[in-house]
């Protein structure tokens, strides 16, 4: 995929439907794994409301854009993977963005120990546990 129409078909792909760019590049797992994040994220969004969905949208945009980017640049690069989506600052920065929905993306990078690995996911899912159960838990406490 080396040649230049290759790559804006694979941008106008990803940024058609995100992750499809991936799946026409080859990459079909990681490509299931953004549409799927991308849908998680516009699902929640659409549940959510107030703060809450704004942060939704703006993190589904930012995800989204960044797919689309992904996309092009490994069609550029003849189907090589770009190694800047699994360096370890985009890493934790999609962990904290997304949540459990960056996970596979810490398991597939290699620039992660296994215990850091397995650190990183107590904590995500520890976290989006916390940021589910919190409603119930402050209930018990508002009179």
């Amino acid at each position: 995929m080396s040649t230049r129409s290759n790559t804006w078909v694979a941008l106008l792909l990803a940024a058609v439907v995100p992750g499809l760019g991936q799946i026409y590049n080859g990459e079909t797992k990681k490509g299931l794994v953004i549409f799927g994040a991308c849908l998680g994220l516009g699902l929640f969004g659409y549940w959510i409301s107030g703060f809450n969905k704004i942060a939704a949208v703006l993190a589904l945009l930012l995800f989204w854009v960044g797919a689309a980017i992904d996309a092009y640049k490994v069609a550029r690069t003849a189907g090589q993977a770009a190694e800047f989506y699994y360096r370890k600052s985009y890493v934790v920065a999609m962990l904290l963005l997304v949540g459990p929905l960056a996970l596979p993306l810490l398991w597939q990078s290699s620039n992660f120990s296994s215990t850091a690995r397995w650190l990183w996911t107590a904590l995500v899912v520890g976290a989006a546990l916390l940021f589910i159960a919190t409603p119930y838990l402050l209930k018990g406490l508002v009179v």
